[in-house]
């Protein structure tokens, strides 16, 4: 039984490739290993470890590295002390093949360790072009991987140039969208107002059209991550509608963006504004496929946007060059620039859907490949 070890380092890594993991404990010659470590196991980033275990998967080794403090100091470290935590849970398990998820600081961690273990990687999302630090990250995990499953044909493409095997290179899409192509399709989700019980803020009427700002830190702009939340606030503030605040990733800078909420909540008189720290992903996307508008920097309006449809303002270098259908915007950090993309963004109902990202079958096409002979020879040498 070949095992593969998946290693969740964030709420968001878990709906990247739930439905990998749920075709994989359908197969008889697969063992699925999980190993949760970083943000994922914490409650301010929406601890996932119970929504796991309940949605009926076994946790294998629970990893506690992420350092307080969301500087660039404690993001290093934070991969430092991982790099030593997940080699020894690597040396446990003995995984046959590990499978890491797309671009995040933690997954630096990961890959060494496998890598420095002789353990064959696969690695979903990689081949992407975007700013932040996850630019670089994604590429060095292209390098120290063996399979490549790409969400795109422009990210395959940038997986060979980078001289990696043309054979080891699979175009399925991405794993994210076959979670919510179900969800979008279940009608049994339905969103009541009683989510507003969550979080903190006015109630708002569903009924009602609605914003979702959704901003993480960008960490090669950390010093700006303060006034660059302002500014989308402030921005969005001058529009007369009922907005939703999500709180930021774990990356370096979170804290300056998570004090601008607060202090635009303390000092803002405004009303209909309520503020999430965490979502259950099934709400998050039926909110996502009723907003009028996503705004903030989350790839999440480009991914699973173009898939819905959802008219998207995206603002800043945190998705620079990242593939993008006809319903994002792009704005530098202008207030009038962000305000005149949203009222024409709002006059939108929806976009058609694109596909850019796949097709929603991404979880199976997957696990058939790792369920396969695969000849993978752990010393790779460039391809051109």
């Amino acid at each position: 039984m070949k095992k593969i070890c998946i290693v969740i380092g964030s709420r968001a890594n878990y709906s990247s490739i739930k439905s990998v993991m749920d075709n994989i404990k359908k197969r008889k010659k697969l063992k699925l290993q999980l190993i949760l470590n970083t943000s994922s196991l914490l409650y301010k980033y929406g601890n996932v470890s119970h929504l796991i275990e309940k949605d009926g998967f076994e946790i294998n080794e629970k990893i506690y590295n992420l350092i307080e403090g969301e500087s660039l100091l404690t993001m290093a470290k934070s991969t430092g002390l991982g790099l030593i935590e997940v080699s020894t849970a690597f040396d446990r398990l003995k995984p046959d093949i590990v499978l890491t998820v797309g671009d995040r600081f933690e997954t630096m961690a990961t890959v060494l360790a496998a890598s420095y273990m002789n353990i064959p990687l696969a690695h979903t999302m990689g081949g992407e072009i975007s700013g932040t630090i996850d630019e670089s990250i994604r590429h060095a995990v292209t390098k120290l991987s063996h399979i490549h499953f790409p969400a795109n044909k422009k990210a395959a493409e940038v997986i060979r140039k980078l001289g990696e095997d043309k054979d080891k290179i699979f175009n399925v899409g991405c794993p994210r969208i076959d979670l919510v192509r179900k969800i979008i399709k279940d009608k049994t989700i339905i969103l009541k107002n009683n989510i507003f019980n969550l979080g903190v803020g006015d109630k708002l009427d569903l009924k009602k059209p609605f914003l979702i700002i959704s901003q993480h830190p960008v960490t090669t702009e950390f010093y700006d991550a303060e006034q660059q939340m302002k500014t989308t606030l402030e921005s969005v503030s001058k529009i007369d509608i009922q907005v939703i605040v999500l709180w930021p990733n774990a990356d370096a800078g979170s804290a300056y963006i998570s004090k601008a909420i607060r202090s635009f909540r303390e000092k803002n008189n405004r009303s209909a504004i309520h503020f999430f720290k965490n979502l259950p992903i099934e709400i998050y996307i039926k909110l996502l496929d009723k907003t009028k508008c996503l705004v903030g920097n989350s790839s999440s309006g480009i991914r699973e946007g173009n898939y819905i449809g959802v008219p998207c303002v995206n603002i800043g270098s945190r998705q620079n060059g990242r593939d993008r259908g006809l319903n994002v915007i792009d704005v530098d950090y202008d207030n009038l620039k962000i305000t005149k993309a949203i009222k024409k963004q709002i006059k939108i109902s929806k976009y058609k859907s694109e596909n850019l990202y796949g097709d929603g079958t991404a979880g199976k096409k997957i696990t058939d490949i790792l369920s396969s002979e695969l000849d993978i020879k752990v010393q790779k040498t460039l391809e051109f």
